[in-house]
């Protein structure tokens, strides 16, 4: 190591704590990366920026970046900023959209209602991991968040198209819904889980047999439900169900699993669309290289 009582010009590399001296008065290169302090006394050398993870305290303005984010996530999250302004509008816009029932299985009968209450818990918990900083609790709203955002999704396209056909078909002819609640309860939740996706999640590891176990489970444990609903109200919550015979409820829910595990995999694509998909890295040596190349 060089010693210090050379003179040099040196320049101050604040943003990593170094002193580097590129080309000294001796005409000898000074090894780049030469510890500000006593080289003895940390065992870190600086080969690329991904040191600034295993050595935060030496490093701190390039280990706040990489603890931020995943690399394949648009912004921040979890924080105080950005994500946590998302994630209360959202969960005020949910809050306020819950209405009480006193039939039996209260509002749980409809299905908008209970992914309302899915998103409602998703973001509820990605608001305390912003407030705390809680990594835990991000991964547990990023888990809620492969049931909550397809889910919302299917929502909003089987409400939609439904009533598109026929309004009556989803909404009783004695129930007006005014638009603006219409839309709190039947658009906004996918459009705002959609948003926490695409700028504030990491990608999904989940896969197509995975999703549709997943969005089979959710269609026919709500049939089961809604059955049990009936046998103490003696009404369905959707018009749709009273028209349709067994058999058309077995094709509704079956088409809804479908649309709900496509819809799973279709968020997962596009998230890679805007954030990047990644791109594994090809090891540059394989095991026997060094014998077929006779050694090194």
């Amino acid at each position: 190591m060089w010693g210090s009582t050379w003179p040099a010009e040196i320049r101050n590399d604040e943003s990593a704590g170094l002193y580097y001296n590129p080309i000294p008065r001796t005409g000898i290169p000074r090894q780049a990366g030469s510890f500000r302090g006593n080289p003895t006394s940390s065992a870190c050398h600086v080969v690329t920026r991904t040191l600034g993870r295993s050595c935060p305290d030496l490093f701190p303005d390039m280990a706040r970046p990489l603890a931020d984010k995943h690399p394949l996530q648009r912004m921040p999250s979890p924080s105080r900023g950005l994500s946590a302004l998302v994630h209360l509008a959202g969960l005020s816009s949910f809050l306020w959209s819950f209405k009480y029932n006193q039939a039996y299985g209260w509002h749980f009968q409809y299905l908008t209602v209970i992914g309302l209450s899915l998103s409602t818990l998703t973001f509820a918990v990605a608001l305390l991991a912003d407030v705390t900083s809680s990594r835990r609790l991000f991964l547990v709203k990023n888990i809620l968040s492969t049931c909550s955002a397809p889910l919302e999704v299917v929502i909003s396209v089987l409400y939609w198209g439904l009533r598109l056909i026929d309004e009556r078909l989803v909404v009783p002819e004695d129930l007006v819904i005014p638009m603006h609640a219409d839309i709190s309860f039947h658009a906004t939740p996918s459009v705002v889980m959609l948003i926490d996706l695409l700028l504030l999640s990491p990608p999904w590891t989940i896969t197509v047999l995975p999703a549709f176990g997943l969005s089979g489970t959710i269609a026919f444990g709500y049939w089961f439900w809604i059955e049990q609903c009936f046998s103490q109200n003696g009404w369905y919550p959707y018009p749709i169900f009273e028209a349709l015979p067994t058999s058309g409820r077995v094709g509704l829910f079956t088409l809804s699993a479908v649309v709900m595990a496509l819809s799973t995999v279709t968020l997962k694509w596009l998230h890679g669309r805007v954030n990047g998909f990644g791109s594994p890295m090809k090891p540059e040596s394989r095991p026997g290289d060094i014998k077929r190349k006779n050694g090194l």
